[in-house]
């Protein structure tokens, strides 16, 4: 790239910028000016924060939510600094870094014990039954995680199946108008196609600590807004804990968001485990390699998929820092 000429600054403009360079240690004293922008999207694990919201306990001095429809348009926020944290799946930040992004993991949301699953049609008995039949699934690293622990569960290869691309939104009507035979799909589409008449052939509880959904900000961020993560942080625990013990008033906000009803929203979550702040303190110590594991598995896929060329590097993502040392 050609550099660019700097214009000349006048003796006044040197001086003006002189006071504010001198200026400079107070003001970052002072703390950040701009708040800590958090993406999200519809998604059953990050409902909790929204149910937060919608309590009136965010936002929070220091931060503010940013609704995106789905979690590409998160990953954009982050890319062209609308917002500084988002919550992404494992492979969505590994993408991210990947793309040379210096990214911290400051919480996890959720792990997938059941909520990523294929389902078939009723004649599909078993996975070797897909021989030669279509499987719907997201050509995304989650969609190739999946696709790949299945076929090494099944013992099928790939090549005894055909593989159609299709977005997420569009799962539920491809299954309606009998375009697959089975998907490659997740909350809360599983439980409409398990109400449609589906089947499980395979589920991410077969996979343990493999999928985490994820609070994942910029390294920058992360030291610029150390109050406001920790406090929006410790607001997610106390919404967790109004979940479990008011589940049917949790279950009316979310169902307005999910666009389920209110009745089904417990069915939805039972694929999910969301760990407490002990949980996350524990799986985000440097002395837990749950994560590393985790992430360098799917790293692989990735790479095998053709989805990243360039490496993440790990060392430095995964912090239990700004988990409330008082919940522990």
């Amino acid at each position: 790239m050609a550099s660019q000429r700097l214009p000349s600054l006048s003796r006044r403009q040197l001086l003006q910028l002189s006071g504010v360079s001198m200026l400079a240690p107070w003001l970052s004293a002072c703390g950040p000016t701009e708040p800590l922008v958090v993406a999200g999207h519809p998604w059953p694990g990050y409902e909790i924060f929204f149910m937060a919201r919608d309590l009136g306990w965010l936002p929070l001095n220091g931060m503010q939510s940013l609704d995106t429809p789905n979690a590409s348009e998160s990953m954009q926020a982050i890319r062209d600094g609308r917002a500084q944290a988002a919550m992404l799946t494992l492979d969505e930040m590994i993408r991210l870094c990947s793309e040379g992004y210096d990214l911290r993991v400051a919480m996890i949301f959720d792990i997938s014990v059941g909520a990523d699953v294929v389902i078939a049609k009723p004649d599909i008995k078993t996975p070797q039954d897909l021989t030669g039949k279509t499987i719907g699934y997201e050509a995304s690293a989650l969609g190739a995680l999946m696709l790949h622990e299945f076929l090494n569960h099944s013992i099928l290869d790939r090549n005894e199946i055909k593989l159609v691309d299709m977005s997420f939104d569009h799962h539920h009507q491809a299954w309606l108008d009998n375009e697959v035979d089975a998907l490659i799909t997740y909350e809360p589409n599983a439980t409409k196609l398990l109400y449609s008449g589906g089947h499980r052939l395979f589920n991410s509880q077969q996979i343990p600590d493999k999928i985490f959904d994820l609070l994942v900000v910029t390294a920058d961020a992360a030291q610029r807004h150390k109050m406001a993560l920790y406090d929006l942080i410790d607001t997610h625990f106390n919404a967790l804990h109004h979940f479990r013990t008011n589940p049917m008033d949790a279950s009316h906000r979310i169902a307005k968001r999910m666009n389920m009803p209110a009745e089904d929203i417990m069915q939805v979550y039972r694929g999910l485990l969301m760990p407490d702040a002990l949980a996350n303190y524990a799986y985000l110590s440097k002395l837990d390699d749950r994560m590393i594991k985790a992430a360098a598995h799917l790293v692989y896929v990735m790479h095998e998929a053709g989805i990243i060329v360039d490496d993440c590097d790990l060392r430095t993502i995964f912090t239990n820092e700004f988990i409330p040392k008082a919940r522990l």
